[in-house]
């Protein structure tokens, strides 16, 4: 949307909507988001955590304060928590300062009949919804809507609505509606829409145009639409069934692949083992080979020693050269 939001918390406190911030961030495409409050300081406290710096929240979170109504520089207003007693001054605030989209929430107790007039009143597109006391407990169950004056419109879980809102806040079917969200004892359609795939945007559409119902409302339906219901459950059924077959059949197929990926590594990892314990042999084995070949070889003949010189008598040996001399 490129657009911008402002929220409002009619507790003057955003401890109990700091996760609405982060689902219109993560699910929104709103290049502005505003906390507006009686304190910056306080808000800052109870906004700026972790998780908002990591995400990329703290990039588009703005912080203003005021009287409540003074709503200006957005294109759209989420009021949670809001004080039948304010809202209609807040709604006539927020038209004058240019908001075109406004979506809000008010508790079970609340009395509705004049925020219904103020909003059917002015040129807002609008959105009224109506919760039970909103809990941590219980995420991603059933959810019903009823009139907005439902007289025993239990708890819900406080994750579950803060995605209703974001969702509903771009959805055509949303506008001009004042409704109550209720927890549903019966979450048969839902689990069925879980289960082919459906997103959370598809379940809050289906919810807004009616299509999940209870349980009950199905017996009373006509023969017809009870035949019909049936009919389509059967065919969800063997759809699912098939889905369930073929992933089977795929992951039967990785996991024989991955047998065979395996066992081809195994076998190479073996026959390098092998070819290692191989070469070591070789290398450890050829000095005692060159030993054993010299101990077989046949030993040398060591040389005759030198004969000794003849002893000659030494006065033979004067005469004999005296003579020659004559």
């Amino acid at each position: 949307m490129a657009e911008s939001v402002v929220v409002t918390d009619g507790t003057d406190s955003f401890y109990g909507s700091r996760t609405l911030f982060q689902f219109l961030h993560d699910f929104g495409e709103f290049d502005k988001i505003t906390a507006f409050g009686p304190s910056v300081v306080d808000a800052k406290k109870m906004l700026l955590s972790r998780q908002a710096r990591y995400s990329g929240l703290v990039d588009v979170l703005e912080f203003a304060e005021g009287e409540h109504g003074e709503l200006s520089g957005a294109s759209t207003w989420v009021a949670v928590n809001g004080d039948p007693s304010q809202l209609p001054g807040q709604i006539k605030a927020a038209e004058g300062a240019g908001v075109k989209r406004a979506l809000i929430h008010v508790v079970a107790d609340a009395e509705t009949a004049g925020v219904v007039s103020s909003l059917e009143a002015s040129s807002l597109t609008y959105t009224l919804m109506r919760t039970g006391e909103l809990t941590k407990a219980g995420e991603g169950g059933g959810l019903i809507l009823e009139e907005v004056d439902h007289p025993t419109c239990e708890s819900v879980p406080i994750d579950d609505v803060f995605r209703f809102i974001t969702e509903a806040l771009t959805m055509d079917e949303a506008s001009g509606r004042s409704f109550a969200l209720c927890p549903a004892t019966d979450a048969t359609q839902l689990r069925k829409m879980r289960m082919a795939g459906c997103s959370r945007r598809e379940e809050v559409a289906a919810l807004l145009k009616g299509q999940i119902k209870l349980e009950s409302d199905v017996i009373e339906a006509s023969p017809e639409e009870v035949a019909a219901k049936t009919e389509e459950d059967e065919k969800t059924a063997k759809e699912l069934e098939a889905k369930r077959e073929e992933e089977l059949k795929e992951l039967l197929a990785r996991a024989k692949q991955r047998g065979i990926e395996n066992q081809k590594r195994m076998a190479e990892e073996e026959a390098e083992k092998k070819k290692k314990r191989e070469e070591r042999l070789a290398m450890f084995a050829r000095p005692d080979e060159d030993d054993g070949d010299d101990k077989d070889a046949p030993a040398k003949e060591e040389p005759p020693p030198p004969e000794e010189p003849k002893k000659t008598d030494d006065k033979k040996d004067d005469d004999d050269d005296g003579l020659a001399l004559v």
